[in-house]
């Protein structure tokens, strides 16, 4: 439709009679109307194709009067060549097609808008770019593609009720130096796709290590382009998380070994997934849809001001996120956006599942509109984020949260519940205990959580089937367990402190549901005390491998866990009907937690006990082989068989696993 509609030819009808001011309240009005989405909704090619005699360009600026492409000389170089871009009309676009090979040229946009503003910005539609980000690059695309990509499959995986969920960051895994990764490959992409790595005492790490301990899924922390980190420093200093986007469809650059390449980023992006891939893990990426670094300078902001973002009535930007802005998924070009960026980093980079990051800022129609994209792709790829109901515009209804979760019965929610009755909750001064450190009456909760929700309050988490809980104690931006622990319970033996964390992992290896485990959890990590260690660099968030070798104890205990996960149907059933009746609880209170599993062609007894005393508890009759004791995995040839109908020993802070033989 062209620019005649009302509001849009009044915007233009104000520049020689009216001020700056007027327009930009005019162009605000106009963009959050429904008529605007609905007659500059664009579904045809955005950015650019290249080929070795031609490249076309496009974008989406619907209330600019005229957009110029500058072409720079080289990436550092302030010289370009300005060209006039066609308008094309009833669209709200401008495009321009260039004659001869322009491989590795830096480009820019330079839109004019009716207010007098002129924005210089980046392809928001960019796939590639210079270091740091600063320009958008036409590049070669098939240049980014590792020897022998096309092979590279999606490990064998059929049921979201199977994953096993392992947390970490690309730069922690290998930034140490006691991983065994050469120092040039330390905390990039390369280190993480490098096999044969181990500590000086020769235990496996990096790549080896993970793929050794039973998960399903590594979940890598923000790897598309973000702002905070120089790409060029290698300061232990410079460092961050990553949630502080800029380009979502680039990889991001201080990851790679070349970051001035713009294409090497994307190929050892690739040779890291396919890595992972060819050691049976599949990849999930962490994405960051809502919101964005800063939105001053951000090419969504700057190529269609007030369009992308939600604002409240008196012009200010909703904030949601905490971090100052927030984007409107409900925008019909933003939900294309998503859309678009998702099954981009799904196809072209074999990605086997998404992490949203404060997926309840999005609305429940994209999330699904999402779910359906992905697949047509491969309908085992995993979706699944943060459902917590924040402060915003968006009304709760619409809201992806735990409320809702009926509304999106394929993808998943983080269960903070679980993880605040277990471990107690991080606010304040985070001294707050749970069931492993001494909290009462948490039994029912934690129970109604580690039975796959269906006894939870559907008010808080309305869930449908098992799998759509991550059942979680740890994450990046809480207290490790080892911290949490040491601020309610400092005062303890060590050991005892790792008695608790020992039964906390095993209640979320077993909940139903989709256990979830931050890197080095199984191990003790901490980050000496430093909760949401985002920027305090290497040395507070890098994996200590040696602290993993100086506890391989408890590794193989968490390995054990995993495995039985694996073999006992129990554990991975999504209907919650079913794990009712095939579950009776035989003890709940005093801090004590029994389950009795039977059906399914096995019976088990699961017994978690959170007292600082051995404790004794009825099982049923029978004879019992013990599967785990004393927070140890105990052998097969066990031959002391447990007489049922009678009182056994649990220890002290551990967990008893008992499978019925006779």
């Amino acid at each position: 439709m062209a620019k005649d509609i009302a509001t849009i030819q009044e915007i233009f009808d104000l520049i020689e009679t009216a001020d700056p001011e007027l327009i930009s309240l005019r162009m605000r009005e106009t963009m959050a109307s429904d008529a605007f989405d609905q007659a500059y909704y664009y579904d045809g090619f955005l950015g650019y194709s290249y080929s070795k005699t031609s490249t076309f360009l496009r974008i989406w600026t619907p209330t600019a009067i005229d957009v110029e492409l500058l072409l720079y000389k080289s990436d550092t170089s302030n010289e370009y060549e300005a060209i006039q871009m066609e308008e094309e009309l009833e669209t709200g676009t401008y495009a321009v097609q260039l004659e001869g090979d322009y491989k590795n040229v830096p480009y820019m946009y330079r839109i004019f808008f009716p207010n007098s503003t002129v924005e210089i910005t980046q392809d928001p539609y960019s796939q590639a770019v210079t270091v740091n980000g600063a320009r958008s690059v036409i590049v070669d695309l098939d240049e980014g593609y590792p020897d022998d990509w096309e092979n590279d499959k999606r490990p064998p995986f059929a049921n979201a009720r199977d994953a096993i969920i392992y947390e970490a960051s690309v730069r922690d895994l290998t930034s140490n130096i006691n991983s065994g990764v050469p120092k040039e490959k330390r905390g990039k992409f390369a280190g993480l796709a490098l096999s044969g790595t181990k500590t000086a005492n020769e235990f496996a790490t990096g790549l080896d290590y993970i793929a050794d301990l039973g998960i399903t899924h590594l979940q890598l922390m923000p790897m598309a382009d973000f702002v905070t980190v120089d790409e060029l420093s290698d300061r232990p200093d410079n460092y961050n998380w990553g949630y502080d986007p800029m380009h979502y469809n680039v990889p991001e650059g201080s990851y790679s070994m070349s970051p001035r390449d713009p294409v090497a980023r994307l190929k050892e992006m690739r040779e890291m997934v396919q890595a992972l891939h060819a050691k049976g893990l599949r990849v999930v990426m962490d994405v960051v849809y809502n919101h964005v670094y800063e939105h001053e300078r951000h090419p969504l902001g700057l190529t269609v001001p007030y369009y992308y973002f939600r604002y409240n009535k008196n012009g200010d930007l909703s904030n949601g996120s905490g971090v100052g802005n927030e984007t409107d998924s409900t925008r019909l070009m933003f939900r294309r956006y998503m859309i678009e960026s998702i099954t981009y980093w799904a196809e072209e980079f074999h990605i086997d599942g998404f992490r949203f990051d404060l997926m309840g800022l999005h609305d429940i129609e994209t999330l699904n509109l999402i779910r359906e994209a992905l697949d047509k792709i491969d309908p085992s790829i995993l979706m699944y984020g943060e459902g917590w109901d924040l402060e915003t515009l968006l009304s709760s209804d619409k809201k992806a949260i735990l409320r809702n979760a009926y509304k999106t019965p394929r993808i998943s929610y983080f269960n903070d519940q679980l993880r605040d009755q277990v471990r107690g909750s991080d606010y304040g001064d985070a001294t707050d205990p749970g069931f492993i450190t001494g909290k009462f009456m948490t039994e029912q909760a934690v129970l109604a959580s580690y039975l796959g929700g269906g006894n939870l309050s559907k008010r808080d988490a309305n869930v449908t089937q098992s799998q759509q809980l991550i059942q979680y104690i740890e994450v990046h931006d809480n207290y490790t367990l080892r911290d949490k622990i040491a601020l309610s319970h400092g005062e303890e033996p060590v050991g005892l402190r790792k008695r608790r964390q020992l039964l906390g992992n095993s209640i979320i290896a077993l909940s139903a549901g989709i256990p979830f485990f931050h890197s080095g959890q199984e191990f003790f990590r901490t980050k000496h005390g430093v909760r949401d260690s985002y920027n305090s660099g290497d040395e507070i968030n890098c994996i200590d491998w040696d602290l993993m070798a100086s506890n391989y104890d408890a590794v193989n205990y968490f390995k054990g866990l995993l495995a039985l996960r694996k073999k006992y149907p129990f554990f991975t059933e999504k209907n919650q009907q079913k794990i009712f009746e095939n579950v009776t609880v035989i003890k709940s209170d005093y801090q004590i937690i029994g389950v009795h599993y039977h059906g399914l062609g096995h019976e088990l007894v699961v017994i978690f006990n959170g007292q600082l005393n051995d404790v004794k508890v009825w099982i049923p009759e029978g004879g019992w082989r013990p599967i785990a004791r004393d927070n140890k995995m105990v052998g097969d040839d066990f031959a002391d068989l447990i007489k049922g109908n009678a009182d056994v020993k649990v220890p002290v802070l551990s967990t008893l696993i008992l499978e019925r033989v006779e």
